[in-house]
């Protein structure tokens, strides 16, 4: 399959994200349809200002499935090879319990980084609730002024014990 993800930007500021959607008829099966739907983020004119990003990861045993926690480490090992230097990136864990994969570390250690991706499996109960609360921790150890300081939170949703986010 090949599609051009060259969306168009939002045309005004204060439109964060556009959208385009194709349907089309499967080939396949004339009962069902295709559906594509593209978004694209406004983007800043310039160089980016460097990024602290902290992956607040869910890897309880309900993330064991391929298109879980497998295609989240895939993800994760691509957006570093876009990181830089200047930019940060720190990985909490939690599922029965709750912990520190990766302290704040600049995006340019990808040997170190892609290790603690690797580390991750998946396994036991969800307790998101302390997660939260180390993830922020994080954040601030790393925190770039001036930069982009997220918290991204990778799940499936499946809580089963503590306090809800």
């Amino acid at each position: 399959n090949y599609f051009d993800y060259a969306y168009a930007p939002p045309e005004k500021l204060n439109t964060p994200i556009s959208t385009q959607v194709e349907i089309a008829p499967t080939p396949w099966n004339p009962q069902t349809r295709l559906m594509r739907i593209g978004l694209q983020g406004w983007k800043p004119a310039g160089e980016l200002p460097p990024s602290n990003l902290v992956f607040l990861l869910d890897v309880s045993g309900s993330m064991e499935s391929p298109d879980k926690l497998p295609l989240v480490q895939s993800a994760l090992k691509m957006l570093v090879r876009e990181m830089s230097a200047r930019d940060r990136i720190s990985l909490v864990v939690y599922a029965g319990a709750t912990g520190v994969l990766l302290e704040p570390t600049p995006g340019d250690q990808r040997a170190t980084i892609d290790a603690a991706i690797d580390q991750l499996g998946a396994g036991g109960s969800t307790n998101g609730g302390a997660g939260i609360t180390l993830a922020y921790q994080m954040a601030e150890r790393g925190f770039i002024r001036n930069g982009v300081n997220r918290v991204l939170l990778a799940t499936d949703g499946d809580r089963k014990v503590g306090l809800a986010f």
